[in-house]
């Protein structure tokens, strides 16, 4: 098994600037994807006026724009993809944002000490790109101060075996990264303990979409 270092450096090859060129247009086009959008249906029955956000691995940055434009004052993007950074630190730049936005190239769970807390963290389908998951949940939880959004897949034996199929088109570009199918109730455990409580929940197959607020 590779190490959480070769993982974060497979994952920078994994998802290059093709891909982020690619969903950066259909986000142009189409606005946030199916399960950024419920995510985004969540966030907005909170108030990001004037407050920070967290995103992590935010690829093109569709929770960020969605923050800046209802109000909210400022985001750090912490991403393992150079490709996706600069992607969406080109559409910022052009939005006139560059005084409220900051982009991290680097695996959270390692640099998080650096960061100070915020208002929201988000985690849009990156536990199933994480092999440490409750290291990275951890953290994650520790820098948020209100709220913690995040999706991720179903476990048991079908989100297994759609996560092989993932794991082996992987394979075609990078052998130090694959998807992970980690507990559900393993998951929930770690937020709950770190503090939080549910208060909001979707499904969209095979993704799990949940926010919490602290308690």
């Amino acid at each position: 098994m590779a190490t959480v270092r070769e993982h974060c450096c497979g994952a920078d090859i994994f998802f290059d600037q093709k891909m982020a060129s690619k969903q950066y247009r259909q986000y142009l086009n189409k606005g946030a994807g199916g399960v950024t959008a419920k995510i985004i249906q969540q966030l907005e029955r909170t108030s990001p006026r004037g407050k920070s956000l967290i995103d992590i691995g935010g690829g093109i940055g569709a929770l960020e724009w969605w923050f800046l434009e209802n109000q909210g004052g400022s985001t750090i993007a912490v991403d393992a993809s150079s490709g996706y950074l600069e992607m969406a630190e080109k559409h910022a730049n052009e939005r006139g944002w560059e005084d409220c936005t900051r982009f991290i190239f680097g695996d959270f769970a390692a640099i998080h000490p650096q960061l100070e807390m915020a208002d929201f963290v988000t985690l849009d389908k990156v536990v199933c790109c994480y092999p440490d998951y409750e290291h990275i949940l951890e953290a994650s939880c520790n820098k948020a101060s209100t709220y913690l959004s995040l999706s991720y897949p179903m476990d048991g034996l079908l989100a297994k075996l759609v996560a092989s199929i993932g794991a082996l088109k992987a394979r075609l570009k990078t052998r130090t990264f694959r998807p992970y199918i980690h507990p559900v109730s393993n998951i929930r455990e770690i937020i709950h303990r770190c503090g939080f409580e549910r208060i909001a929940y979707d499904m969209v197959f095979p993704w799990h979409i949940e926010t919490y607020r602290r308690r």
